[in-house]
């Protein structure tokens, strides 16, 4: 299946090719990353958001980091980790430019699917290294597609590709 992404201000339609909704991200409060997965109806079914873990401070407490979660009833279903490219080539003409995220493990119910973007910002996801799915480059001006196999719901995609999301802007700089 192929879904358009079409981004609105603080939200996001999943788009299938007859031109109907069928899932939407859309923010949890107003600002913040936390979202909401909602299916056609507008019921909600999943949420994500970015957790940070507490710094380390015992033996037993050895996580400093975040964590993408992406939420259902309350609970986790999917758990994601990002890693930065260690030879990134598509960064090399920006001096100032910091490592970019370049794969991100998700553990979901299906087992571990591995997130990797390519040198042009597009995105495959595999399994076993077979590709379930592959995302269309970012950061062009050309509207954004989510191609997938069927095998899996609608709204859990929508929540993998707001994993994506936090993975594509992790790297972004602030400039104050």
């Amino acid at each position: 299946m192929k879904l358009r992404i079409r981004k609105g201000i603080f939200s996001w339609s999943l788009v299938n090719e007859n031109g109907t909704t069928v899932a939407k991200i859309s923010n949890q409060k107003l600002m913040g990353a936390a979202k909401k997965i909602s299916d056609a109806k507008g019921k909600v079914i999943f949420t994500t958001d970015i957790v940070n873990l507490p710094v380390k401070k015992k033996d037993w407490n050895y996580a400093d980091t975040r964590k993408y979660i992406i939420y259902k009833d309350g609970e986790p279903v999917a758990i994601a980790n990002l890693s930065l490219d260690e030879n990134p080539e598509r960064t090399k003409a920006f001096i100032l430019r910091p490592p970019q995220v370049g794969k991100m493990n998700v553990e979901t119910p299906y087992g571990i699917w591995i997130i990797q973007r390519q040198k042009n910002n597009s995105l495959t996801i595999t399994h076993d290294e077979v590709q379930l799915a592959s995302v269309t480059p970012f950061f062009i001006f050309k509207p954004i597609y989510l191609e997938f196999t069927e095998k899996y719901e609608i709204t859990f995609w929508a929540g993998i590709y707001m994993l994506i999301e936090y993975m594509m802007h992790e790297d972004d700089l602030i400039v104050v």
